[in-house]
């Protein structure tokens, strides 16, 4: 099974369990809302995380001991080679509807949204158009939950790509 299907699959399965919010053309909070990425390593802190390679972790604040209120972070992605990005949600519980983790296909506030999470869910992969993504994380004024727990990688656009074992 292709990458692209199962990607399908997954988010379809998750939906009509309905466990999970999913959002395609929900505009994006001002929180999120950001210029161009400029090419850096990684800095570690939850505002904004510049990171290039082959592929890390996205984890929120605490996460699993539940992230704060009012809480914005941001994670700009860049695979290398002009490969695309697949982001793997092993792990999301966000309070519904108000803490919404969003993928971009690109990295500014102009670019598409991939998906917008809020809920429950697990194992659900995202992939890329682009060689670069935004992830971000906005968490309302009240509740907060444990968060997640994602993982990101560069894939070659060219190969006949299968769903990491998910």
């Amino acid at each position: 099974m292709s990458l692209i299907k199962s990607i399908a699959l997954l988010a379809l399965v998750a939906f009509a369990a309905g466990q999970v919010q999913i959002k395609t053309k929900a505009k994006i909070p001002k929180k999120i809302q950001t210029a161009v990425a400029p090419q850096i390593g990684s800095r570690e802190v939850c505002g904004d995380q510049y990171l290039t390679g082959t592929g890390g972790s996205i984890i929120s604040p605490n996460y699993p001991d539940g992230y704060d209120n009012d809480v914005s972070c941001g994670w700009f992605l860049t695979a290398e080679n002009g490969n695309r990005i697949a982001i793997i949600v092993h792990d999301l519980d966000t309070e519904e509807s108000y803490d919404v983790l969003t993928v971009l296909d690109g990295v500014t506030g102009e670019s598409p949204i991939l998906i917008q999470l809020s809920g429950k869910a697990s194992n659900l992969a995202v992939l890329s158009n682009e060689a670069s993504i935004f992830v971000g994380f906005t968490s309302d004024f009240s509740n907060n939950a444990p968060g997640f727990n994602c993982s990101w990688t560069q894939v070659n656009p060219q190969e006949n790509l299968e769903l990491f074992g998910l």
